[in-house]
């Protein structure tokens, strides 16, 4: 625990987690409560984001605990952090996400039978969570890779020399910044695994064409229905005046 208090990132990755899950749950609430009705509002509200704060405050200051735990482990076998960090996150991940799930599992149920799934269930998702964490974050370090031998070779083919700038051209290089930011399509930046994606305008057209050709046949069947419903009451009039 003085390992976690000591290390000022450690303290900003508790706080900032637990604030972030904390008004996640608030959110999560909030619409739970709006479309069940439950009054008051804001009771529910409160109540979902304390409990999201208190979960998240209790997996990553757990977390902490053991990835600080494994930097002592690597400094004593000559290990850097940079060598063992992503097995570290994720064992710390998972071990945090059992130990939180098998807690609040037992908390909440009181059987010692549920503490396994509970374990089980919170630590397949955070593996999951911290999965998708390095896949995002080992693209965006490609991304950055890729602008900085782009830049240079740019530069080297320019002939153009690296000078200091002043305040003015630091503050046009920001600018240029956000608008290259901006300019980027989001959706590129995504992972190939990541299920979101941007549909093609030929792809986007058959789906339309597709759909319309799907409502076509369904009116048509809706209009037979009506078609037969007519001619039965016809049929019913006519033996009624007959009788």
């Amino acid at each position: 625990m003085s390992a976690i208090l000591g290390d000022r990132n450690a303290r900003k990755r508790i706080i900032l987690g637990t604030l972030g899950l904390g008004a996640a749950g608030g959110a999560i609430g909030l619409n739970v409560a709006i479309l069940k009705n439950l009054q008051p509002i804001a009771r529910h509200t409160a109540t979902m984001a304390g409990n999201w704060s208190l979960c998240g405050l209790f997996f990553l200051t757990t977390r902490e605990a053991l990835l600080a735990e494994q930097r002592e482990k690597n400094q004593a076998m000559n290990l850097r952090i940079s060598q063992t960090r992503e097995n570290d996150e994720m064992f710390s991940s998972a071990l945090a996400g059992a130990l939180t799930g098998g807690t609040l599992a037992f908390i909440s149920r009181g059987r010692r039978q549920s503490v396994v799934s509970g374990a089980v269930f919170f630590g397949l998702v955070a593996v999951i969570g911290q999965f998708a964490f390095t896949k995002f974050n080992h693209r965006r370090q490609q991304i950055i890779i890729r602008e900085m031998a782009a830049e240079n070779k740019t530069k080297q083919q320019g002939g153009l020399a690296v000078e200091a700038a002043d305040d003015e051209a630091e503050s046009m290089s920001i600018i240029a910044r956000v608008r290259r930011a901006v300019s980027v399509d989001p959706i590129t930046l995504l992972p190939e695994w990541f299920p979101l994606r941007r549909i093609p305008s030929e792809e986007y057209r058959e789906m339309l064409v597709l759909r319309r050709e799907e409502v076509r046949f369904e009116l048509r069947r809706l209009r037979s229905i009506i078609d037969d419903l007519d001619r039965r009451e016809q049929n019913l009039m006519s033996r009624l005046q007959q009788d």
